[in-house]
C-alpha cells in the first residue's frame, strides 16, 4: 500500500509541480550530484567575474525525527493531498511504536509523536513535503539535499551580505 501511496502522491506532485525545483534530493531526475554540479557551475562563473561569494552551508541534524505530525499533516492538506490519502497517510504516521533488539534482548516498545518513519518508502517524501516551503521569501541562491541545504550569494555591496544573512 505504501507503494501506491508514494506513487500517487509524487504523480500528483508532479503534474502540480508542488515540489521546489531547488531540492534535488529523494527525487526521480534529480540528485545530490546534480545538485553539486549546478553550485560549482555558479560558484566558477562567480570566481570568473571576480567578485566575492560567501557560502552558507547547513545540515538539518536528525532531519528525520524532528518532524511533528501534525504540522507535516496540515502542509499536506495545503498542497491539495486529501481525503482517504490523507486520512492513510496520518494512521501510517500516528501512533507508531517500534523497539530495537541489541544483542538478540528486545527492549521495550517506544511510540513516537513525531518524526517521519526512516528505511520506509514514503519517509523521504514526506520529509520533502515538509521542508518544501522553506526555500519561501529567500533573496539568495538556495540549493536543497536530502537533509542538507547551500545558501550562497554574491557580494557587491554590503546590502548583498545583509540579504545574505
Amino acid at each position: 500500500m505504501e507503494h501506491i501511496i508514494h506513487s500517487c502522491v509524487c504523480r500528483f506532485l508532479v503534474d502540480n509541480q508542488i515540489l521546489t525545483p531547488r531540492q534535488h534530493g529523494f527525487r526521480s531526475g534529480y540528485s545530490c550530484e546534480t545538485q553539486l554540479v549546478l553550485s560549482i557551475d555558479d560558484w566558477a562563473k562567480f570566481l570568473d567575474s571576480g567578485l566575492r561569494t560567501d557560502v552558507a552551508i547547513f545540515d538539518f541534524a536528525k532531519a528525520f525525527d524532528y518532524v511533528p505530525h501534525l504540522r507535516l499533516l496540515s502542509k499536506i492538506d495545503f498542497y491539495g493531498i486529501q481525503g482517504s490519502t490523507l486520512r492513510w497517510i496520518k494512521s501510517f504516521l500516528t501512533y507508531r511504536r517500534q523497539r530495537v533488539m541489541i544483542n538478540g534482548s528486545l527492549l521495550s516498545w517506544k511510540t513516537f509523536t513525531s518524526g517521519v518513519p526512516q528505511g520506509t518508502v514514503l519517509g523521504p517524501l514526506l520529509r520533502l513535503l515538509y521542508i518544501n516551503d522553506i526555500t519561501k521569501d529567500i533573496n539568495s541562491v538556495i540549493r536543497l539535499f536530502a537533509d542538507d541545504c547551500i545558501l550562497y550569494r554574491q557580494i557587491v555591496s554590503k546590502a548583498d551580505s545583509v540579504k545574505l544573512q
